[in-house]
């Protein structure tokens, strides 16, 4: 007689079976099509000064062109997967000491090595292969984009330390710095922009400044509701609540809950008009790998992101997909208005609730899962195919040229840098020249032991200081040890956006108006929202204060405003450019698509997921008994075969 009443049916080899015909059927999904990367030719373009790619870490001369004997090693090494060879490098413990930096004193020491170069090599067992996604070419040197680019992030280095709300409102330099770049061509030509899919952005006003590329990241505040705002329990301040409850009364304390414990909102953040790598000799220093890390100085209290800098330094620590697990529990928490999305079997169960499926486990291990699989496919691109410069380089090739043309050895490279330099308003660059002698007069790099204009500059370019283009970091060691294109927060920023937006209902009722924020008393799934959040708020250092205006923002919106702002403040800080951003974005939310595609096929009831792609396409995917499909409307009306929405980049 049997001690049980029975046994899940299918079981034991009948299950084993079926599972290795799911999981081969997962792993088999072919109508996603073939990336086929391209890049922007200009590895081999400058001949062997190599200036149109990244070789940060390795040697490099007096006036900053990498040892080319040395760059081509590093190549083959990568590409070859020849880990033994790539031990034998000049870089990190490896560099050749007579060329060591001129650090004379202060925190850190030594050379820095490159950042898991062979991470692109790596295989995964769920979702797109890193090698079947790819992105664009990047911008060239002397295209009107580049030049776009490069004048933003000026502009941006410039406006570090002004208010969100000032630099929106034009205040200080912030609407002359809009203006100037309103008239670049690049800038000038998005009369037709749609506002989704299109790299070209219009520039009507200071409000316009460092804005993403989606609907909802330009509209409102700069700063996500995410990145600012806490749970408010049902409880409110009644002390006959439950203790986890009643400790949080308002939205505007900025604590988020953790279980029993919380997290603040309010972050540590850097001391304004704290700029690094201004003269040529630390530019060349970190160029060679010198170690700048821990030179950073802080405020000492913690306070809520008010300015650039702010999330520039947030960018500069976080866990990479830190922000998107904040926002993961603000809106799983206990009286917070967000339901999980109505295609999901549990959502509408009269006797299931949703836990270890569809639950905030799931949501909370999902963000972690897809973000490694887009590093992955991220670090292929970076470092396998594209190698992009960073634009600490090109502003330090814009230096050399403007001050001494000759020490420029290719012809065509003096010839885009020409174009470049004509292509960024002239008022931008005498800017940049004013802060960076200005701030070296009395800098943090010179007071950290990093030579300043008057220290040990033998056999280095003279730079005339009205032609002193570099670009001023807001990190000491400036951009990380890896190349630009694409970049690892901003596809992470896709892959775990998506993730929520896929997870959370975003439609009201109708299934095609989205979800307001904030969520007032009815507005949620099924009725919920009843303690809704009330305001828009923005920063204001130790507290939040409500935002001007009435802005009209959804929850949508503000996700993909989330996945912006991190992005962006990578570009803030100096260590990115804007196509970074939109190119990385949208390989991230493909990849998580792939992801979720593949974890349908693996539920026995029938489910789906809907959300607006960040180029304003209705995707929804769903599944059943080893099936899953994903089905794509444009925003236009038009239905797209998955494979085509898959490889759209190209």
């Amino acid at each position: 007689m049997s001690n049980v009443i029975g046994h899940p049916q299918p079981d034991r080899d009948e299950r084993a079976t079926q599972a290795q015909a799911i999981r081969n059927a997962a792993h088999s999904v072919p109508q996603r099509g073939q990336a086929r990367t391209s890049t922007n030719g200009e590895e081999l373009a400058y001949g062997e000064t190599f200036a149109g790619c990244y070789h940060k870490g390795l040697p490099h001369g007096p006036t900053g062109f990498v040892d080319p004997a040395a760059y081509r090693e590093y190549t083959d090494a990568l590409l070859q997967q020849d880990h033994a060879r790539f031990e034998g490098l000049p870089v990190g413990a490896n560099f050749p000491s007579v060329s060591h930096p001129r650090r004379t004193s202060g925190g850190g020491s030594g050379q820095r090595k490159m950042t898991s170069p062979f991470t692109g090599h790596v295989y995964d067992l769920q979702g797109l292969d890193a090698a079947a996604q790819a992105i664009t070419a990047a911008p060239t040197l002397g295209s009107d984009e580049l030049a776009a680019e490069m004048a933003e992030v000026y502009a941006m280095a410039l406006l570090r330390d002004a208010r969100f709300e000032d630099i929106a409102s034009g205040a200080g330099s912030a609407g002359t710095l809009a203006t100037a770049l309103a008239g670049m061509p690049w800038f000038a030509s998005a009369a037709g922009y749609t506002g989704i899919g299109d790299r070209h952005r219009p520039l009507t006003g200071p409000a316009d400044l460092f804005r993403g590329s989606t609907p909802g990241s330009r509209n409102g505040p700069w700063l996500s509701q995410f990145l600012l705002v806490g749970n408010r329990g049902p409880g409110g301040a009644d002390t006959s609540a439950p203790l986890p409850v009643r400790a949080l009364p308002e939205v505007d304390d900025g604590y988020v809950y953790y279980g029993t414990q919380m997290v603040d909102q309010r972050s540590a953040v850097a001391v304004a008009g704290n700029d690094w790598m201004q003269t040529w000799a630390a530019w060349l220093d970190a160029q060679n790998g010198a170690d700048f890390g821990g030179l950073d100085q802080f405020e000492s209290k913690r306070q809520f992101m008010t300015t650039p800098r702010d999330v520039a330094t947030y960018v500069h620590f976080d866990a990479l997909y830190q922000a998107y697990q904040v926002a993961s529990l603000l809106m799983l928490a206990g009286g917070a208005p967000f339901g999980k999305d109505r295609g999901m079997p549990e959502s509408n169960s009269r006797t299931r609730s949703a836990f270890a499926s569809y639950g905030g486990p799931h949501i909370l291990a999902l963000v972690t899962e897809v973000s490694t699989r887009a590093l992955k496919a991220v670090w292929r691109q970076k470092w396998l195919h594209h190698r992009r410069l960073r634009p600490e380089v090109v502003a330090g090739l814009l230096t050399l040229h403007a001050n001494d043309p000759a020490a420029i050895p290719d012809p065509a490279l003096r010839t885009a840098l020409a174009e470049l330099q004509a292509k960024i308003p002239a008022s931008i660059l005498a800017a940049i020249a004013a802060k960076n002698t200005a701030d070296t007069s009395g800098s943090p790099t010179a007071s950290a032991g990093i030579v300043a204009p008057n220290g040990n500059t033998a056999g280095l370019p003279a730079i005339d200081a009205a032609k002193n283009y570099l670009l001023p970091m807001a990190f000491p060691e400036g951009s990380p040890t890896h190349p630009a294109y694409g970049a690892g927060h901003a596809t992470v920023a896709g892959a775990c956006v998506t993730a929520l937006k896929a997870f959370f209902e975003m439609y009201q009722a109708d299934g095609v108006t989205e979800l307001p924020w904030p969520l007032a008393a009815g507005q949620g799934p099924g009725g919920s929202g009843a303690y809704g959040f009330g305001k828009v708020y923005v920063g204001n250092r130790a507290t939040l204060k409500k935002a001007a205006g009435s802005p009209a923002l959804t929850v949508q919106g503000e996700l993909d405003k989330l996945a912006a702002n991190i992005a962006i403040a990578r570009n803030v800080a100096g260590v990115h450019y804007y196509t970074d951003y939109f190119a990385s974005l949208r390989m991230g939310e493909r990849i998580t698509v792939s992801i979720l595609e593949e974890q349908a096929s693996l539920y026995g009831e029938r489910m789906s997921m809907s959300f607006t792609s960040f180029d304003g396409d209705r995707v929804r995917v769903s599944g059943q008994d080893g099936r899953a499909t994903v089905s794509v409307v444009d925003r236009t009306g038009h239905a797209l075969s998955a494979a085509d929405w898959y490889q759209r980049y190209r």
